[in-house]
């Protein structure tokens, strides 16, 4: 929702804070020289101007840009995985995905 109600009943994590994450920059950072990033940046922001609404698909308060997301895997209405990013790049292991997937059969 607009008012990112179903993030804070998640408990998803928010705000500038959570964007901070020292080892995924150096992981981008060690593929990628200043130039390089700063073109990938304006190719991004080219193309997400050139596309018919694309800023419709982005909530209207920048802040809420800023929540970080997670990985729920249901089977029916029984939750067999819940990960929580805490930070950019803590994304949940394909391996546990899998793992729920196959446990929950």
């Amino acid at each position: 929702s607009d008012a990112m109600m179903m993030g804070d009943a998640l408990g998803l994590e928010k705000g500038i804070g959570s964007m901070w994450n020292p080892p995924a920059i150096d992981t981008m950072m060690a593929r990628n020289d200043e130039t390089s990033l700063k073109s990938l940046g304006e190719v991004y922001m080219a193309a997400a101007n050139d596309v018919g609404g694309f800023q419709k698909l982005a909530p209207s308060k920048v802040q809420d840009t800023l929540r970080q997301g997670g990985t729920f895997v249901f089977r029916g209405r029984n939750l067999l995985l819940q990960h929580i990013d805490s930070k950019v790049g803590d994304n949940c292991a394909i391996e546990d995905i899998l793992e729920a997937t196959k446990s929950g059969r």
